[in-house]
């Protein structure tokens, strides 16, 4: 059964000469389980630049992130501590190679909610190297 929630979205980037720019975003998305995955879906907001774009996150039990984009941003990245994962991104000014490095994977979810944690540095095209750290608060609406 899908839950309606409101989800808190605090997410950093920092490139090696820059300071963090934060990002901080509340809206609202759905969230369920489907065998061993748990499924967080919404739609990306102007305040992103992905207005068009709907985000899946599942997190399996074994402690995984897959993290899909469809829409105006397509992609698909899989987050595990440790672990390095090359994937394509589709935007509307073009194709992007992205490499993910996952520093960091912590999650603690159950039927009223929870929160999801990730750190990891992205390379685009070999050029420009983002450190990034997102955390998603999940709470149940009503």
């Amino acid at each position: 059964m899908k839950s309606n929630v409101m989800l808190k979205i605090e997410g950093r980037q920092w490139s090696d000469e820059e300071q963090p720019q934060a990002i901080r975003l509340m809206t609202e998305g759905q969230f369920f389980r489907r065998e061993d995955t748990w499924f967080v879906v919404y739609d990306e907001s102007p305040a992103t630049g992905m207005e068009g774009t709907k985000t899946t996150m599942a997190v399996t039990d074994d402690g995984s992130v897959i993290m899909t984009r469809e829409g105006s941003h397509e992609m698909s990245l899989n987050f595990l501590a440790g672990k390095r994962h090359i994937t394509r991104m589709e935007t509307p000014y073009g194709d992007l190679d992205v490499e993910v490095y996952t520093s960091l994977v912590k999650s603690k979810l159950n039927k009223q909610g929870g929160y999801i944690q990730l750190g990891y540095t992205i390379d685009l095209n070999k050029r420009e190297r983002l450190n990034t750290r997102l955390n998603v608060e999940i709470k149940l609406i009503g």
